[in-house]
């Protein structure tokens, strides 16, 4: 089986350029029909290369893909330059997709086996990187609001931290009249700038000290222990996510709307 594509952004979430070799520079034609379907909906994806290493966060877990682009040692030459549009997991094995394409259009300067730099969006992926840790924040205080008796026992079930639908959904009612409390936690939580760090723990840990571990949740196959991210004091999740250094980097979380749909409440939320 081939090597996994090694994940810097899990270990080092602030590093923003990176130099990893090209392993294989696929057109999209030959790609498996599934992983085809990755680019159905985008005219700006021609190729997809494959690294052995990529800080590119993957799409997935709630957030979307990071962008940017690869560069060869040879930056000036034909075909040197890759814009990555997308970054995803193939239908089978590891070895992580930057789907994009080469400029000029139709050319492939890259070169198997010889290195890259590869160069992430800086304010793309603080916006996801903000988000992501938003979501964790009000959800937290959300749970401090069930402990202290001001909402009912809530199940936390799924999230999404796009940019224009970002929202935690739980398992349980949350009536409109709470969205003021919710907002004022949040703010709280935000004000205390609590640190935001990386764990790596055992399923038992993770299952016994996280908070949104539904019963379906396990590693990756091969993995014994869950990527963790804490933000002190207040709570933790499993999460391969990317995230900002403390609550307050996140900046105004704003609690938008809660909306109920088949004994589910939806919360929605964005960032200013």
């Amino acid at each position: 089986m081939a090597e996994p594509t090694k994940l810097i952004y899990q270990h080092d979430g602030e590093k923003l350029i990176h130099h990893s070799k090209i392993l294989s520079i696929v057109p999209l034609p030959e790609l498996q029909e599934p992983d085809q379907a990755l680019a159905k909906d985008s005219s700006e994806i021609e190729h997809a290369v494959i690294t052995d290493s990529t800080i590119f966060y993957v799409q997935g877990g709630g957030q979307p893909a990071d962008i940017g682009t690869m560069k060869s040692d040879a930056a000036t030459k034909e075909g040197s330059v890759f814009e990555v549009k997308s970054v995803r997991q193939p239908a089978q094995g590891s070895q992580i997709l930057h789907l994009g394409r080469f400029i000029p259009p139709g050319a492939t300067g890259f070169v198997a086996g010889k290195e890259v730099q590869q160069s992430v969006d800086s304010e793309i992926r603080n916006l996801h990187s903000r988000l992501h840790t938003a979501g964790h924040v009000m959800s937290l205080a959300i749970h401090a609001l069930c402990r202290d008796g001001i909402l009912p026992p809530l199940k936390e079930s799924k999230a999404s931290h796009y940019p224009d639908s970002a929202s935690v959904v739980f398992e349980g009612t949350i009536e409109g009249k709470h969205k003021d409390a919710i907002q004022a936690k949040t703010d709280e939580f935000v004000r205390s700038a609590s640190p935001v760090k990386i764990h790596w723990w055992s399923m038992e840990d993770l299952r016994e000290k996280c908070y949104g571990v539904t019963e379906a949740f396990e590693l990756p196959e091969g993995e014994v222990m869950g990527r963790v991210v804490e933000m002190e004091g207040l709570g933790s999740y499993p999460c391969g996510g990317t995230h900002v250094r403390d609550c307050s980097q996140v900046g105004k979380i704003v609690v938008k709307k809660i909306s109920r749909s088949k004994g589910t409440s939806r919360v929605s939320y964005t960032v200013e």
